[in-house]
């Protein structure tokens, strides 16, 4: 979805929609809730800060905003990311105890819901090794889509560095020695596994829910499934979970 038609859905909000925003560093979600329905829209993040003066939403319209640019945006009420995120994945999946890990642009999170109170998170948002922005630059260098190397699965451990900077550096010397793309692509699925195994440890994996823009590759979900031994749910629309659980909150 474009700028326009998302700027279009706010502005065209019925009177007592409620608008959940999750403003994230690579993406803005908004989720429209209204008449017992629930219109999704995304955009770029930079594009719609650089036009942010032309937010208009529908009168009588409640903006509940969550994410990175939460503070940016005129909103009824602001919430943080975890609450926003453990309530929106018990909606969608009409379930009460989990744990979430969600992995969007440049930050990972573990979540720990328990009959639908929240009991523990853990982020890391420090480095932006194993996110979004780690898969576009992998990508790049491969010649690939972001979609195409995100259907790998991971194999066996190919690269040593965890930092995304020291990667890069591995990945040419790889493709120097001719090692075939789809090995490199496998390896650096594996090396995302293996930053978000550590953080997971602490939690209880019952029932592990991926969410986030990265949770749409079915390469890393089946190498979590594979490496931890359990099932792994992916919500419907998974990077909109966020967006969703804020229309839950009142003023």
């Amino acid at each position: 979805m474009t700028l326009s038609e998302l700027m279009k859905a706010l502005s065209n909000a019925p009177e007592d929609a409620r608008i959940g925003m999750d403003i994230g560093s690579r993406s803005v979600k908004a989720a429209v809730n209204y008449y017992d329905r629930t219109d999704l829209c995304i955009a770029d993040t930079t594009e719609f800060l650089m036009h942010l003066g032309e937010m208009d939403v529908g009168p009588g319209a409640t903006v509940i905003s969550t994410g990175y640019g939460r503070k940016l945006v005129k909103a009824d009420r602001s919430v943080p990311e975890v609450r926003a995120h453990s309530m929106g994945a018990s909606r969608v999946l009409g379930m009460d105890t989990f744990t979430i890990l969600d992995i969007g642009g440049q930050d990972m999170k573990v979540i720990r819901m328990e009959d639908r109170v929240l009991r523990d998170f853990s982020m890391n948002d420090k480095c932006a090794a194993g996110t979004g922005r780690f898969l576009e630059k992998m990508a790049s260098m491969l010649g690939m889509t972001v979609q195409e190397l995100s259907s790998y699965k991971g194999g066996r451990k190919l690269l040593e560095s965890t930092c995304s900077v020291f990667t890069e550096t591995e990945i040419i010397d790889l493709l120097v020695k001719k090692v075939p793309r789809e090995e490199i692509a496998s390896g650096v699925i594996h090396s995302i596994y293996e930053r978000v195994r550590p953080q997971l440890r602490s939690f209880p994996l019952d029932v592990l829910v991926f969410t986030g823009g990265v949770s749409l590759g079915s390469g890393l979900r089946a190498t979590l499934e594979e490496g931890l031994g359990i099932k792994v749910m992916v919500p419907p629309d998974p990077q909109f979970t966020g967006a969703i659980g804020c229309t839950l909150f009142r003023k």
